[in-house]
């Protein structure tokens, strides 16, 4: 006899859409957040105040993108392995593809942001395209890591 509750089954099913989808809506915050943040960067972002000049500014730029995208690719891929349950490739492909929707929905919002003028040193652009990279990575480092010491640990553990 089986100990699973309807809701759980139905739960389990919703889960690789708001995988996908909330990465996408997290991804709106992070633009959002990544704009507001890094408009004129604070001197511990880009060094110390004798050396910081709006040339430094794209370079601090990408390192909060990443570490903001990296964050919510953290919490994707913990998601993902605590709730693999019967279908993980599923769950791994939708957040993957949500990461990647978010990363761009995030960068594409900034950048679009006020001041749009690329020229002005305020204007919020990622000059390392591959940043948008580090997020749907940390999503299959996270379960890639996390899957290869559990079967170490079984495979220990078997006698």
């Amino acid at each position: 006899m089986s100990t699973t509750l309807p809701g759980a089954a139905q739960r389990s099913g919703r889960l690789p859409l708001v995988l996908l989808f909330g990465q996408a809506v997290l991804g709106l915050v992070v633009g959002v957040v990544w704009w507001a943040v890094t408009r004129h960067p604070a001197t511990w972002m880009v060094g110390e105040p004798v050396v910081t000049s709006t040339s430094v500014y794209p370079i601090a730029r990408d390192g909060v993108f990443s570490v903001l995208t990296g964050l919510v690719g953290l919490a994707a891929g913990i998601v993902v392995v605590r709730r693999a349950g019967e279908r993980p490739l599923v769950l791994f492909a939708t957040a993957l593809a949500g990461a990647v929707a978010g990363a761009l929905l995030a960068a594409g919002l900034a950048t679009s942001l006020p001041p749009t003028n690329t020229e002005n040193a305020a204007h919020v652009t990622l000059q390392a395209w591959v940043a948008l990279l580090v997020q749907p990575f940390v999503v299959a480092a996270v379960v890639a890591l996390t899957t290869l010491v559990q079967s170490l640990l079984d495979w220990t553990r078997t006698p």
